[in-house]
């Protein structure tokens, strides 16, 4: 029997579609399309060995990916191959078998701005949406795409919250928000609600921020090269934001809630690594206990 790859991931991605939310299908609709697609396009599914799972590795090895990307890569392919396991009673996961790529990635310490560097960025925006809006992202830690999802409804002038319910995708579709856990209000302070005013009054739209995930980064990036901080990602501001926090002697549990995450364990896990170093107060801890 002769089933190309191209074939069967044309099956696979309509069974995925079904089962997944529409932002999380794109992403791997994208994947497949451009990394496996394109390599195991007119192999025939029956006749793929451990060897091409080794050789497509090596070929994504050559783009020198960071070990995150090439993982998801991998997990990709692999949920492909349990596809073809049950739908098309090939012999096994060889997938599976071969395992995922070697981290040889160094230990990320993250990339995140101080208050300072904050400080540093905004000084040089005179643009009133755009000062808002960045204020926003390190004060808050919303996602992008809850940040412009927001409307004025989700505002609340009285009690200073912001009512977080729903996101954006890159192709300006409004959908419920990550996880339920995501579903949250949160409080901001009176400055940026004054903001919030001053900007809702110049406003004919309901939507807070009219404007593209692309034009967030491009703003970004030029108020980046003019007030001369390092250059950190969108979501990066929010990585930001829970160390500020946590610098600050919030509790975890509160950070964790400000986030809009399931557990206070992703969010030690996720935010571990952007926290300083201290050998000096751990071993003045142990020294205090043994």
């Amino acid at each position: 029997m002769n089933i190309t790859f191209e074939e069967a991931i044309k099956e696979y991605l309509k069974y995925s579609k079904m089962k997944l939310k529409k932002s999380t299908y794109e992403e791997l609709e994208r994947k497949i399309n451009k990394h496996i697609l394109f390599y195991f396009k007119n192999k025939n599914i029956y006749n793929t060995s451990i060897k091409d799972i080794i050789s497509w590795k090596e070929y994504i090895e050559s783009f020198n990916y960071k070990y995150n990307y090439k993982s998801y890569l991998f997990y990709a392919l692999n949920g492909l191959y349990e596809f073809l396991v049950k739908y098309y009673n090939i012999n096994k996961n060889i997938a599976s078998l071969e395992g995922n790529f070697k981290n040889n990635d160094s230990i990320a310490t993250g990339n995140i701005w101080t208050i300072e560097e904050f400080n540093q960025f905004i000084s040089v925006i005179s643009n009133k949406q755009h000062k808002l809006l960045f204020k926003l992202l390190y004060f808050t830690g919303l996602r992008k795409g809850e940040l412009l999802a927001l409307t004025w409804n989700d505002i609340d002038f009285i009690n200073n919250t912001i009512n977080i319910n729903k996101t954006i995708t890159r192709n300006h579709e409004i959908q419920t928000p990550k996880t339920k856990s995501s579903n949250r209000i949160i409080s901001i302070s009176r400055s940026i609600i004054l903001d919030l005013k001053y900007l809702k009054e110049q406003s004919k739209s309901d939507i807070i921020f009219n404007i593209s995930f692309t034009q967030l980064k491009r703003i970004k990036d030029y108020y980046c090269i003019l007030s001369g901080v390092k250059q950190i990602k969108i979501h990066e501001f929010r990585h930001s934001h829970a160390c500020y926090l946590f610098k600050n002697n919030i509790e975890i549990e509160d950070i964790s809630y400000r986030l809009g995450h399931s557990d206070i364990s992703m969010t030690m896990s996720t935010y571990l690594k952007y926290l300083p170093r201290n050998e000096k107060r751990v071993i003045k801890l142990l020294n205090s206990v043994c």
